[in-house]
């Protein structure tokens, strides 16, 4: 799925399959938990701000949008893609849903300007096991930068528990080739909790908390408020 040569409809395809495999892991639940915190410190007028890096196919913004909905919490959440294919995907599944408070940019985050200087949560799922670490204190730091209440990183452990649960899961749960190649190929170039801890302590986010979850994923999160918090996993 980082072949940008990759045939459209091997990338819908995929997009699809990640979508089933997002759903498994209940990766919504995770971060739902995380964000829900910050809905007593907001008057019940305001509109939470989100932005969603490497938002891919949509699903988790699509997911996040309605179970805030359903927990009468205000968001609003700006998705952005390197993959104009992605862009248009999640677009159309957005409107398939009848959600109006998402929209989604294609936007290069590494290289290119965010698509507004500032969100009350800045997160990205699933995305830094694609970078090198030197990107990934690059993307940090942006991250950082751009958040005013939270930074939040949903992403694979480096396990071999993690690598066959994904060999099989991924051939469970979609018949597309990309999937089942990428998925182990994910796992490998994961990273574990203690290099997660330093990338953030490398780019500046002292203090972040590390919970584990199902399912071989962590979710790393970290606030400008408490940054001198102790570390927890």
């Amino acid at each position: 799925m980082d072949d940008p040569l990759i045939d459209d409809s091997d990338h819908r395809q995929a997009l699809q399959g990640l979508r089933r495999v997002n759903w498994l892991s209940r990766t919504e639940s995770a971060v739902w938990r995380q964000i829900r915190r910050l809905a007593p410190t907001r008057a019940a007028e305001q509109t939470l701000s989100i932005l969603d890096i490497a938002s891919g196919g949509g699903d988790l913004a699509i997911r996040l949008a309605q179970t805030a909905q359903r927990n009468r919490l205000s968001i609003a959440i700006d998705g952005c893609d390197i993959s104009q294919t992605a862009i248009e995907y999640a677009t159309e599944q957005t409107s398939a849903a009848g959600l109006e408070n998402i929209c989604f940019h294609l936007c290069n985050a590494l290289e290119q300007p965010l698509p507004k200087v500032h969100y009350d949560v800045v997160m990205c799922s699933l995305f830094l096991h694609h970078l090198s670490t030197e990107d990934s204190v690059t993307l940090l730091r942006k991250m950082k930068s751009a958040a005013t209440q939270l930074v939040l990183i949903d992403d694979l452990r480096r396990t071999r528990l993690g690598y066959w649960m994904a060999w099989v899961g991924c051939r469970l749960l979609t018949r597309c080739h990309v999937v089942h190649i990428d998925g182990p190929m994910s796992v490998e170039g994961a990273f574990t909790i203690d290099e997660a801890r330093a990338i953030a302590e490398q780019a500046g986010l002292t203090g972040v908390s590390i919970d584990r979850h199902w399912p071989q994923r962590f979710v790393l999160t970290w606030s400008p408020a408490n940054g001198d918090a102790h570390a927890r996993w």
